[in-house]
């Protein structure tokens, strides 16, 4: 994979624009749409993650009955077996699965909160008040998270997810409209020199 020079990036962002802010406006809608109604995205996104863990584990399962003589074909058909029990699971319990997600993203939210906050004050840093302000705000997301669970799990994977295509969507908004105003900085620039 070649690199590519700024001027080139800016030319392909100029002639492919239109296309990227209708894919930013797509996003940012469907991300609407999905934090809005996030109980009914939580609930499509546990199916569809009990679907892909099923296939996987199913592929890994072929896998590791085609290369049976191979010493870690074993290890390959457990973890082919957790992957399908797990996918099942989901698929046929997609609330539980939610609820059992939210619980673990409160515990990393927590748990990296709290970590942010004792290496920032450990280490002080430059700029380390940050960090821990990071850190503090990261445990107490976690901690809310978990006071609100067991209803936290309804809505809270579809709300990251809307949240997500909200910001991918912006960011693709931006790109277009900010490669409108390059081309004629650049040459701007180049006249002066």
């Amino acid at each position: 994979m070649a690199i590519m020079s700024m001027d080139a990036f800016s030319t392909d962002v100029q002639r492919h624009r239109g296309w990227f802010l209708a894919l930013g406006a797509l996003l940012v809608v469907l991300g609407v749409v999905a934090a809005a109604s996030s109980l009914t995205t939580t609930y499509l996104s546990m199916l569809l993650l009990g679907g892909i863990l099923l296939l996987g584990g199913i592929f890994r399962a072929i896998a590791a009955f085609s290369a049976r003589d191979w010493a870690g074909s074993l290890l390959l058909a457990l973890s082919a077996a957790l992957y399908i029990v797990v996918g099942v699971l989901s698929s046929r319990h997609p609330v539980a699965a939610a609820l059992a997600l939210t619980l673990l993203f409160a515990a990393l939210l927590l748990g990296a909160g709290l970590f942010r906050v004792i290496a920032s004050v450990w280490y002080q840093f430059p700029h380390w008040g940050w960090v821990a302000l990071s850190g503090v705000v990261s445990a107490i997301l976690g901690l809310l998270l978990w006071n609100s669970w067991p209803s936290s799990g309804l809505w809270f994977i579809g709300f990251c997810v809307g949240i997500d295509l909200i910001a991918e969507g912006l960011g693709w908004v931006m790109l277009s409209l900010t490669s409108q105003h390059d081309r004629p900085h650049e040459a701007g620039m180049a006249v002066r020199q």
